[in-house]
């Protein structure tokens, strides 16, 4: 049997959450984990919920890093040894 792509794995619903959201969630299933208050089965289910939690958060962070290069690199002054672009 394929193994599942893990970049499909990620619920639809994670792709609009925002990053605040997807760590307030996050955190919520670690203090839930950590009370040991949820059966076993929940909490493997809370941590496969949490580790697309992590890809979510780290996708919002690689695209905001992203930006900020773009941003940076539109603010640096042009290069006077590169050639003229006509």
């Amino acid at each position: 049997m394929p193994m599942p792509d893990p970049e499909s794995d990620q619920p639809a619903e994670l792709d609009s959450m925002s990053f605040e959201d997807s760590l307030d969630a996050l955190e919520g299933i670690i203090q839930r984990i950590e009370s040991g208050e949820t059966s076993l089965e929940d909490s493997l289910d809370a941590y496969q919920r949490g580790e697309q939690l992590i890809r979510r958060c780290r996708e919002l962070l690689f695209e905001a890093e992203q930006r900020i290069e773009t941003i940076r690199l539109e603010d640096l002054p042009p290069d006077p040894s590169a050639p003229e672009r006509s």
